[in-house]
C-alpha cells in the first residue's frame, strides 16, 4: 500500500510540474538569451554570490514578458542534485519575490516552454531557433535596467553521494 501511495504522489507531482511550464509566446531579449546560454554552459555570474560560478543547471524559469528570469543550479558538477519538490517551491518563492509569475522555460538543457521538447546539445539556444515554437529573439533589446536576474544554487543531498 505504501508503494502505491508513493507512485500516486510521484505521478501527481510530475503532472503538476508540467502545469508550471510556460505556454504563451515568448520573446527573449539579448540579456536573457545570454543568461540562458550561460545557464546551458553551467557557468554564469551569480548575483547572489557576486562572482562567476560553475554549477550544474537544473531549471531556467522566466516571466511571460521575458524580463525576469531565475537560474536554478546545483553546486556540484560531479554529483547530481535531486531538487524534487524544491523546483515548485523555488519557482513560487521567486514569483512572489519578483512580483511576476515565473514559468519553467527549461529543465536541464531541455526546452519545455510552450510545448517544445527540444534538447539543446550545442549550448547555444539561438542556433536552434528554427526548431522552437512560440519563442523568438529580440537581440536589439539589451538594456540591463529592464531585466531582473535571479539565481539560486543548491548542494547535492547526502543521499546522492552514497550512490557515486
Amino acid at each position: 500500500m505504501l508503494f502505491f501511495s508513493f507512485i500516486l504522489v510521484s505521478c501527481s507531482g510530475n503532472y503538476h510540474l508540467n502545469s508550471l511550464y510556460g505556454k504563451s509566446k515568448l520573446t527573449l531579449n539579448k540579456i536573457q538569451l545570454e543568461r540562458f546560454n550561460d545557464y546551458l554552459h553551467g557557468e554564469f555570474y551569480s548575483n547572489d554570490l557576486n562572482r562567476k560560478v560553475s554549477h550544474n543547471p537544473i531549471m531556467f524559469a522566466i516571466s511571460s514578458d521575458g524580463t525576469t528570469s531565475l537560474l536554478f543550479a546545483c553546486v556540484s558538477r560531479s554529483s547530481q542534485c535531486n531538487p524534487g519538490v524544491q523546483i515548485y517551491q523555488v519557482l513560487k518563492r521567486y514569483s512572489k519575490k519578483s512580483n511576476k509569475e515565473m514559468y519553467i522555460f527549461a529543465l536541464g538543457n531541455k526546452i519545455v516552454w510552450s510545448g517544445n521538447d527540444l534538447l539543446i546539445k550545442n549550448k547555444k539556444l539561438e542556433e536552434n531557433a528554427g526548431l522552437l515554437t512560440n519563442i523568438s529573439f529580440n537581440l536589439l533589446d539589451n538594456q540591463a535596467s529592464r531585466n531582473t536576474l535571479y539565481d539560486l544554487s543548491i548542494m547535492p543531498s547526502d543521499e546522492d553521494d552514497d550512490f557515486e
